[in-house]
C-alpha cells in the first residue's frame, strides 16, 4: 500500500502511520515534503530526497508521549496500557494509544522477546559470562520487554524547566534507525528537530542516537549490530579485550539458532575492527 509519505505492506500499519502524521500536524508539527515512512515486515524505516542538512521533522513538545507516566502490564507479548494519567491532554492521548497500536501491529514484543540480547531466553549462561567480561552490567537488571522497547525508542528531555529530564516518545522521529554519522536532533524547549541525513548511502535518514557506545554495547543495549561502527577500521583494540571478544564470537558458535547470539557474535566482530 503506497499513499503520500507512507509505503507499507500492511494497510493497518499504514493506517496508525497516517493517524501519526494527522496529529503531529494537528499539534503544529510538520515533516519535509519528500519523506516516506516505509514498513516492510514490521520494520520500519524513513526515506527522504531531501538534501543532507534540510529540515525533515519538526515536533512539537504537545506531540511527545511521556511513557514513563503511564501504567504498563508485563506482558511480553504485547504493549498493554493499565492507566493513562489524567493530566495527559487530547493528543498526546490520542498519540500514546496510537504508537501501542502501531508496535503491536509490527509485533514489537515477540520479535524482541526472540532477538534482544538483553531479553531473549536462548541467550545461554557462557555467553551471558563472556559478554560481562567487556560488559560487566549485561542483564544485571530485569527489563521487561516494555521497558526495553522505551529504553531503546525514547529521548530524555528537561521538558518542563521546573522538572528533571524525563523519557518521552517523539513520534516519527522514533522511527529514524541509528548511525553514528547521522543527524543530532536539536531540542529548542518547544520543539524537537531533526535534518535530513543520508548516512547509509542510499535514501534512508538516519540519526545518530547521541551515545558514543561501542557495537557490542549497542547490541546489548539496542538489540541491533552497529555497522557504522566498521567504517572506521582501526588495529589499536587493545590484546586483552580483542581476546574477550573472540571469546564472544566463539562461544556463539555454539549456538547458531539463536538471534540474540548471532547478534552478540556480529558485534564482537566489528568492534575488533573499529575504533
Amino acid at each position: 500500500m503506497s499513499t503520500r509519505f507512507i509505503q507499507s505492506d500492511d494497510p493497518i500499519v499504514a493506517d496508525l502511520l497516517a493517524s501519526t502524521i494527522e496529529l503531529v500536524a494537528e499539534a503544529g508539527g510538520w515533516l519535509a515534503p519528500s519523506t516516506t515512512f516505509v514498513n516492510q515486515h514490521g520494520q520500519l524505516h524513513v526515506e527522504s530526497r531531501e538534501n543532507n542538512g534540510s529540515a525533515l521533522f519538526h515536533i512539537p513538545r504537545e506531540a511527545f508521549v511521556r511513557v514513563d507516566d503511564v501504567q504498563w502490564s508485563q506482558s511480553s507479548e504485547q504493549l498493554e496500557i493499565l492507566e493513562v494519567p489524567d493530566h495527559f491532554g487530547d493528543i498526546e492521548t490520542e498519540l500514546l494509544y496510537i504508537q501501542v497500536a502501531l508496535h503491536n501491529q509490527c509485533g514489537k514484543l515477540p520479535w524482541m522477546n526472540q532477538t534482544h540480547p538483553w531479553l531473549a531466553n536462548d541467550v545461554p549462561d557462557e555467553v551471558i559470562e563472556a559478554v560481562r567480561l567487556i560488559l560487566p552490567g549485561f542483564r544485571e537488571t530485569h527489563m521487561t520487554a516494555t521497558d526495553t522497547l522505551w529504553a531503546n525508542r525514547c529521548f530524555k528531555i528537561p521538558i518542563d524547566e521546573s522538572q528533571e529530564p524525563q523519557r518521552v516518545l517523539i513520534p516519527l522521529v522514533d522511527l529514524l534507525n541509528h548511525h553514528k554519522q547521522g543527524a543530532t536532533g536539536s531540542w529548542g524547549g518547544d520543539a524537537f528537530a531533526v535534518a535530513s541525513n543520508q548516512a547509509f548511502g542510499s535514501n534512508e535518514s538516519a540519526l545518530n542516537y547521541g551515545i558514543n557506545r561501542g557495537a557490542l554495547e549497542m547490541a546489548a543495549v539496542y538489540g541491533f549490530v552497529d555497522i557504522s561502527e566498521s567504517a572506521h577500521v582501526s588495529t589499536d583494540v587493545k590484546p586483552t579485550l580483542r581476546a574477550r571478544l573472540w571469546h564472544i564470537i566463539e562461544v556463539s558458535k555454539n549456538y547458531p539458532a539463536s538471534s540474540a547470539c548471532s547478534i552478540l557474535a556480529q558485534a564482537a566482530r566489528v568492534e575488533l575492527h573499529s575504533q
